[in-house]
């Protein structure tokens, strides 16, 4: 069970496809969207997202490029590919080189692409407490030290 509320952002530059994910995406978390790279980028750069889910071919700028580029940006961040071409080295580059940690083939599942998009976002939110509980946890420290300092 989520223990936050998520913004997805879904890129895709068919408006069907993009429809589709929205409505199916949005019972649950808010959803952002954009019809290419560049705009999802842009979006990325003034908006808190938790997760990314892209199609692959988009012209432009691929869905892996796209992921590759958004690292940079919030590398936490999860990532997901949709794609109709099933080769293997879509598939290597979305999870080598572009950090995706899905790669969904078209047509997908509406079940089981909220069953991918929940499971992953309770990950995250492990991901991103146990971050923030180190963060704290250093803090505390250099702050003891400082007193301890003090004292001496």
């Amino acid at each position: 069970m989520l223990k936050h509320e998520h913004t997805i952002l879904a890129v895709d530059d068919e408006p069907a496809n993009l429809r589709l994910l929205e409505r199916l995406l949005r019972r649950n978390y808010k959803v952002v969207t954009a019809t290419n790279g560049e705009e999802a980028l842009g979006i990325l750069r003034r908006s808190k997202v938790s997760l990314i889910i892209t199609d692959q071919r988009m012209p432009g700028m691929s869905g892996t490029e796209l992921l590759r580029k958004s690292r940079t940006l919030d590398p936490d961040m999860v990532r997901m590919v949709v794609t109709a071409n099933n080769d293997a080295d879509t598939f290597i580059d979305a999870i080598k080189n572009s950090g995706a940690i899905r790669v969904i083939n078209k047509p997908w599942d509406p079940d089981k692409v909220l069953e991918l998009v929940g499971s992953a976002l309770e990950k995250y939110e492990v991901l991103v407490g146990n971050k923030q509980a180190i963060s704290q946890l250093k803090q505390a420290n250099a702050n003891l030290g400082k007193a301890v300092n003090k004292r001496q």
